[in-house]
């Protein structure tokens, strides 16, 4: 049976309530990285484009670096609903409500459980947007989220 536009949002409003949702304090930006440099140990992520590679790092307080992003980690609960399509719904809802897009950077959870691979095949998201008014706008349709999800209570 196919799921209604209605069902499709209620199951993915109850996938953020129940998400292990970390936002972080302290904002993040990429660092290019030196031929052979090892990954800092609090870089949340490193990717490569044709010969360079950079990192995703905590940005230094007070040292006035542009391209900051606030980031916001997913952790999807084992026993909660289905998260597929949990990407474009919440880009859809960020580009709705609050007029902005943001970057997703998934990775593997380590947790890897069998039950996890059937909610989200195994994955984590970083979600990040830049700092600002854009930045805020962006937290707040993910705590919105969070409490609309809240208030439907598990799927029956």
């Amino acid at each position: 049976m196919q799921e209604s536009d209605r069902a499709f949002d209620e199951r993915l409003c109850r996938v953020i309530a129940q998400a292990d949702t970390e936002f972080f304090d302290q904002d993040y930006l990429w660092k290019a990285m030196a031929d052979g440099e090892a990954p800092r140990a609090d870089a949340l992520a490193c990717v490569r484009d044709g010969a360079s590679w950079h990192q995703f790092v905590p940005a230094e307080p007070g040292s006035g670096e542009g391209g900051r992003f606030k980031v916001v980690c997913f952790r999807f609960a084992e026993d909660g609903p289905s998260a597929i399509g949990f990407v474009a719904w919440l880009h859809s809802h960020l580009r709705t409500m609050g007029r902005t897009g943001a970057i997703v950077i998934c990775g593997k959870d380590a947790r890897a459980s069998a039950r996890l691979f059937e909610v989200c095949q195994g994955a984590m998201d970083y979600w990040a947007c830049p700092v600002g008014a854009t930045g805020d706008r962006f937290l707040s349709v993910i705590r919105t989220l969070i409490e609309r999800g809240k208030a439907l209570g598990p799927a029956t």
